[in-house]
């Protein structure tokens, strides 16, 4: 019965220091952080946090797995938990041209490394303000290439800064969004305007001494891209 015991403990204990050995992988021992940047006028690109991501293929493996690092609104990206090698980075499904870069080197420690993208559509003289019980945005555009088209153009609105087309108040007044159907082509000339109606929708910024977050959004219409998000103008904050 000892014996049988002693055997119980020894296997158990070789058992426990099997696990432990397997479990004892190399920690992620790089990081990387960049932009996306418009390749005419080098300013960022912002985005939607929700929607918008790069597909990042690391090398080396037989069958490696797609990664996604999140793009901030800004435009901006970080991702702190990498290994140091080889990656074949994509953005697709996005608000710019679909581009792809491979054997990117990323090395131990921090990276730096920025992409240079032609956006959809670009978002001109943005202006948005409060004019007494509205919220006033005036714009115009460009298309990223020039044979684009403009399916819809809108003034989102939120309570935090991640606002864009999935993080936004549900808005009321209707003078905040104008949608075309058919799509219609990009006249540079032509000045937008949205409007924000803030009786109408009172419930949405009901909290005075409050900052509220605003960016105005502008979505083509491309043939053969996939998936085409929004494109943003920048973050404005407006103390209510």
């Amino acid at each position: 019965m000892i014996m049988k015991k002693l055997t119980l403990l020894v296997a158990s204990c070789l058992l426990a220091l099997t696990s432990c050995e397997i479990d004892n992988y190399e920690a992620p021992n790089a990081s990387i952080h960049g932009s996306i940047l418009d390749e005419k006028t080098n300013e960022l690109i912002g985005t939607d946090i929700q929607e918008c991501g790069l597909t990042v293929v690391e090398l080396g493996f037989d069958n490696p797995e797609n990664q996604s690092w999140k793009i901030m609104n800004t435009g901006e990206y970080r991702n702190n938990m990498v290994f140091a090698a080889e990656y074949n980075i994509r953005f697709e499904n996005g608000n710019c041209y679909p581009f792809e870069e491979k054997n990117v080197l990323v090395k131990k420690g921090d990276n730096t490394k920025d992409f240079k993208a032609t956006p959809y559509i670009r978002i001109i003289n943005p202006k948005i303000e409060k004019n007494g019980n509205k919220m006033i945005a005036t714009f115009s555009l460009e298309g990223g290439k020039g044979n684009e088209k403009l399916a819809s153009v809108q003034l989102f609105a939120f309570s935090d800064q991640w606002v864009a087309h999935s993080i936004r108040f549900g808005l009321s007044s209707g003078t905040d969004v104008q949608n075309f159907s058919p799509a219609i082509d990009i006249d540079p000339a032509q000045t937008y305007t949205l409007t924000i109606d803030l009786d109408k929708d009172a419930g949405s910024f009901k909290y005075t001494g409050k900052n509220y977050y605003f960016r105005i959004g502008a979505l083509a219409s491309v043939d053969g891209v996939g998936t085409v998000r929004h494109n943003y103008s920048p973050l404005v904050v407006v103390p209510f």
